[in-house]
């Protein structure tokens, strides 16, 4: 795993190295002869949501999760996108569904799009009650550009061997970016279950990396009466975080959201008395199993 890692970063690298040179080489040229122009061109077929797609649905009990309706706007800023679809999937009481074609195929921009519970229960075929704390429902998107380019969110390969391409038209910086992440890799969850009337104090959050590289992209959420913090190793093999607990808080949430290179990740939450919960990982589950 460690030589694979290394490689997919050296890769990556050598990519980036490659297009700073090319860059560097045509910037006293005259734009109609910029040939990165081109490639750009070529490759350009960003779709975006108008709002930021919501990572978490609010709500505070189950009971409140039939009504969970999201709505936003697709937009298409480049205005070259000739079509638009999605695929969704599900992670329901332990059950995986999808992924699957759904919803109708965009074809102009921008255009409102509506999300609900009642009807992604409905296309996967499953009860709405069965859903649970800690329970995903994710999305990807295609789109298709004037010049029939693919736009994916599939990570761009580079092979410096050969000097070619293979993969999406997308980068990691631009799945990080939220204006374009959000309509090619997208999702939300059902929150995880709230610690009324949690333990006042300092609760310690004991974090570890088991390849020494930091938790790539991965972190916990404490949330604490709707005041949200994110916490992550963002380099080296271990990180210890503390948050404190005021007195008068009501509800208290604890979530892990994923990264890559899963099967690195652990953490141990440590609540005010000294109890140790976990530790959790490697592949951290959602929603870690914390008792007051």
């Amino acid at each position: 795993m460690k030589t694979v890692k290394q490689i997919f970063k050296i890769k990556r690298l050598a990519f980036l190295m490659l297009i700073l040179v090319s860059v560097a080489s045509i910037s006293c040229e005259d734009e109609d002869k910029n040939p990165l122009n081109d490639i750009l061109a070529d490759s350009g077929g960003f779709v975006r949501f108008a709002t930021p797609f919501p990572t978490v649905v609010n709500v505070s009990d189950l009971s409140e999760v039939p009504g969970v309706v999201i709505n936003n706007v697709l937009e298409a800023p480049d205005g070259n996108v000739v079509s638009y679809r999605m695929e969704a999937s599900a992670m329901v009481a332990g059950t995986t569904y999808g992924p699957l074609p759904y919803g109708e195929e965009i074809t102009s921009f921008p255009t409102p799009i509506t999300i609900t519970i009642v009807d992604l229960a409905d296309f996967f075929g499953f009860d709405v009650n069965t859903i649970g704390f800690g329970d995903t429902f994710s999305f990807t998107g295609t789109a298709v550009n004037d010049r029939g380019i693919v736009y994916t969110s599939e990570d761009l390969d580079f092979d410096d061997e050969t000097g070619t391409r293979s993969g999406g038209n997308n980068t990691d910086d631009l799945i990080d970016e939220i204006g374009y992440r959000d309509a090619f890799e997208f999702g939300f969850a059902i929150p995880c279950p709230p610690l009324d009337n949690p333990t006042v104090g300092d609760w310690t959050i004991d974090m570890t990396d088991l390849y020494g590289d930091g938790w790539d992209g991965a972190f916990v959420t404490v949330s604490i009466d709707g005041t949200e913090t994110d916490y992550e190793i963002v380099d080296g093999d271990s990180a210890i975080h503390v948050f404190n607990v005021p007195s008068g808080t009501s509800v208290l949430r604890i979530s892990y959201t994923s990264g890559s290179w899963e099967e690195e990740h652990i953490y141990s939450i440590i609540n005010p008395d000294g109890v140790v919960f976990g530790p959790f990982g490697p592949e951290p589950g959602m929603c870690p199993e914390i008792g007051i």
